[in-house]
């Protein structure tokens, strides 16, 4: 040996006035006496370790320079430690140590590895070289010389390789995105995939919560370490491939990391792709994780049929850590531009999101055209509460010109409505509401009625429960009918509705009577010939309701199971009062269902009471899973039978002559393993026809493969006439190797037309994915709109081209990203 490991006893003398301990590296071994120096010469070699308290200014909460989050106990002006292993050192005590031969300089949070390590221990400095090695909480650095203030962490390293680790939110499925949001259109049809929605308890792959480990590679010429978190590239690459064999990366003059921020700026960039410069800028910047940041984001394009080209480059403005602003020009090239925004904002307190789109003098029509939606949600403090939901267009065909979402494409009926809520205490609330509509015609052979207006409508709700025995409940609403129309009646109408119930609730069963006595006046200062201004209506109901449960236990598929029995019957009576001369401000016909078929009347709104001198009988039975009592299936039947004929009808309805009702059915849950399925029949015994019918499977063996097929029919209750005949199939498999297959086929036979076709492949690189999507979606009225969507998504980095994903996610049920499953999660590249 030599240095000094030659001599243990020069060395115990110079670690003893340094106050330093000396150790030895070999396991389970005492350090050896002089007498045996000899012996430990011809031994394998003994690795020495020294030990330094370095004083250090630190907070308590380190973060290393690859952004990870380590603990350290630490206050300010504690001693640091810090170890040093290797083969040899010599040095001058509390000054230089040398140190050579597999050289591990150990700290907190730190490893660095070398052949050579120069110490200075006044400086707190490292000058590595040969094979060095930086190790820092799963980010690494490779190079064949650094130098670095080590507490600091400030100093270089040259022609260095880096690899750095990060977690991100795994996004392949987000509960919001499949939330569907539906307002009144033209007809009673559903574009909405049925099976968009399954209940994740039902045990289907729907949700991935683990975060994703994400890796960064890259070379530069020379890294400059300016602090804690913070680095400078020159001549870099930044790629989140293998660093063998990387298809893609992006490479700058100058690259600086921010690790508190989490945010990458670059200058001179080329992104390479495949070797081919795709895209230069002379500055940007990109997120290293889950941060937000200002910039333009990556430009979007796509092409189609009514707009010919479109280009959007949107700009993204952080303005703080609650509120920020996207502005998105559109190039149409068969329009013009088109300018938008979307603000979004959230406080403690209140939350909100604007949209305005414009455009100047559309080439097409001639005119200026515009869209906006404001939506704010405010607690007022006190038990007040508010909202604003406020929307609207300039013409009847904009949905049809500018969206590519099928349902948005058949509103009719945009609400622009100011909500005031006050809840005195859990049990009783009052609201008071603005709410009027624009109301759009987009198809000039059907004429969409314009609704009433509230100006304003006060609403009063309340439950007292363990009155003595009873509960007791209340409504209480005023309503101011407005409507622009000015042949229509338009006035007040007051309405109040006590009920008083003696709720008998028992583990097997329930009995529930109740009785209510239904007040309304009206007062209109509007009216046709012969109406009178004034009309009111009292009508006592009472009502039963009995349920009882029974339970046995079994197996399913070999699982253990509960399955339940519950038959149910339901009572209510109502005494006939002539209505026809009231008018009729919100009311209809309800759809026959579930739902309604244990409800006391059959109209909506409160201007028409139905007689009722009625029984409904059902029966549920469900499976509930043996070990964690989640529901997996559940099949109910049930029908109405009349012991009176009906006498009060609404516009447009016959009168009933069968003493039943139309027979209604459903099953929904897991009646297969990975297949969920929902079906629900109405059957009417008196014509002998099927009034609504809907069946729906979705098959979802695991993560990226799901196939959904679905078919529903509705007939008018009113008209009789079908209004609903569609089939719906979508489907994401794997095609062969790396390529899936992803599409949607929505089709009408009642009116034998396409709703909506998607089809489109993807590819799966792993750090890189690229999708081809092209779509036909079908108008109310005029021709149908087809886009082709293309995109190349560099994984956690950005993407080029038009994104297809949100459409893709609302319109197929179960899609999910195949490129998340190998680690990536796409966010957007900004240039500053």
């Amino acid at each position: 040996m030599n240095g000094f490991a030659r001599r243990p006893l020069a060395l115990f003398v110079a670690c003893l006035f340094a106050g330093l301990p000396l150790a030895y590296a070999a396991e389970g071994q005492a350090a050896p006496s002089a007498a045996q120096d000899s012996v430990n010469d011809a031994a394998p070699r003994l690795r020495v370790e020294r030990k330094f308290n370095v004083l250090s200014k630190k907070r308590a909460k380190q973060r290393a320079a690859f952004g990870m989050d380590y603990s350290a106990d630490l206050k300010e002006g504690d001693a640091y430690p810090l170890f040093i292993v290797a083969d040899s050192m010599d040095g001058r005590t509390g000054d230089l140590t040398e140190a050579e031969g597999h050289v591990e300089v150990r700290r907190l949070g730190s490893l660095l590895k070398a052949d050579k390590v120069n110490y200075r221990q006044s400086e707190d400095e490292a000058d590595a070289s040969g094979n060095v090695q930086l190790l820092q909480d799963g980010g690494e650095i490779r190079t064949p010389h650094l130098r670095m203030r080590l507490a600091e962490q400030v100093g270089f390293a040259e022609s260095a390789d880096y690899r750095m680790l990060s977690s991100v939110k795994n996004r392949f499925y987000d509960s919001q995105q499949n939330i569907v949001s539906v307002v009144t259109t033209t007809t009673s049809s559903s574009s909405a995939p049925m099976m968009l929605t399954v209940p994740q308890s039902y045990g289907l792959p729907t949700k991935v919560t683990e975060p994703r480990q994400v890796e960064t590679v890259g070379h530069a010429e020379r890294i400059d370490f300016l602090g804690e978190n913070q680095m400078q590239l020159t001549e870099a690459t930044y790629s989140t491939c293998k660093p063998e064999t990387p298809d893609w990366y992006f490479k700058t003059d100058k690259l600086g990391l921010d690790f508190d921020r989490n945010e990458g700026d670059a200058e001179g960039a080329t992104l390479v792709f495949k070797d081919v410069p795709i895209l230069y800028t002379p500055v940007a910047g990109f997120p290293i994780g889950d941060q937000r940041r200002s910039g333009f984001l990556h430009p979007l394009w796509s092409t189609s049929s009514k707009n010919g080209l479109e280009f959007t480059l949107p700009y993204y403005l952080n303005l703080a850590p609650d509120y920020d602003l996207t502005l998105y020009p559109r190039y149409l090239s068969k329009r013009g531009v088109q300018l938008g925004s979307d603000l979004r904002y959230q406080e403690y307190n209140f939350r909100g999101f604007m949209r305005f789109e414009y455009l100047a003098h559309d080439e097409v029509t001639g005119k200026d055209r515009y869209a906006y939606r404001i939506e704010h949600q405010h607690n007022l403090g006190r038990g007040f509460t508010g909202a604003v939901n406020w929307n609207g267009v300039s013409d009847d065909t904009y949905w049809q010109d500018f969206s590519s979402r099928l349902m948005q494409t058949s509103q009719t009926q945009l609400p622009r409505q100011v909500l005031l809520n006050y809840a005195a205490s859990p049990n009783w609330q009052t609201s008071l509401q603005m709410l009027r509509y624009q109301t759009l015609q987009p198809d000039s052979t059907t004429t969409v009625a314009r609704p009433y207006f509230l100006e304003p409508q006060l609403s009063v709700m309340g439950y007292e429960p363990n009155i003595g025995f009873m509960d007791f409940s209340m409504l209480g609403q005023f309503s101011r009918f407005v409507h622009l129309d000015a042949s229509k009646t338009q006035g007040d109408r007051l309405v109040l509705y006590p009920q008083l119930s003696a709720p008998i609730l028992q583990s097997a069963f329930q009995i529930i009577p109740t009785v209510g006595l239904h007040m309304t006046s009206y007062s209109l200062d509007r009216v046709t010939a012969g109406q009178d201004t004034t009309y009111s209506r009292t009508l006592p109901i009472f009502s039963l309701d009995s349920t009882v449960s029974f339970e046995r236990e079994g197996n399913f598929f070999g699982s253990a199971y509960i399955q339940t029995l519950e038959p149910r019957l339901y009572y209510v009576r109502i005494p006939y009062r002539d209505q026809s001369k009231l008018p009729v401000f919100d009311s209809g016909l309800s759809d026959f269902n579930f739902s309604q078929i244990f409800a006391e009347n059959r109209y909506t709104g409160a201007d028409r009471i139905n007689d009722a001198n009625q029984l409904t009988a059902a029966l549920t039975t469900r499976l509930l899973d043996g070990e964690t009592g989640v529901e997996r299936l559940k099949a109910m039947v049930g029908q109405r039978y009349y012991f009176s004929p009906q006498r009060v009808t609404i516009t447009g309805e016959t009168t009933r002559q069968a003493d039943f009702s139309n027979l209604v059915a459903s099953i929904t849950g897991l009646i297969l393993p990975k297949t969920y399925s929902d079906m629900s029949w109405e059957y009417n015994y008196n014509d002998g026809r099927t009034e609504r019918f809907s069946a729906g499977a979705r098959y979802q063996p695991e993560l990226g493969k799901v196939f959904s097929a679905s078919y529903r029919y509705t007939r008018d209750p009113l008209s009789t006439i079908p209004t609903v005949d569609q089939l719906d199939f979508a489907a994401q498999w794997p095609l062969s190797g790396l390529w899936y297959g992803v599409g949607r086929y929505n089709y009408s036979l009642r009116d034998s037309k396409v709703l909506e076709a998607i089809a489109g492949v993807e590819y799966n690189a792993g750090c890189w994915a690229t999708r081809i999507v092209a779509q036909r979606l079908g108008a109310i009225s005029g021709n149908a709109n087809t886009t082709l969507f293309f995109q190349l998504e560099l994984a956690d980095f950005g993407s080029l081209g038009s994104n297809p994903i949100g459409l893709l996610r609302r319109s197929v049920p179960g899609y999910g990203k195949i490129n998340e499953l190998s680690g990536s999660d796409s966010r957007p590249l900004t240039t500053q």
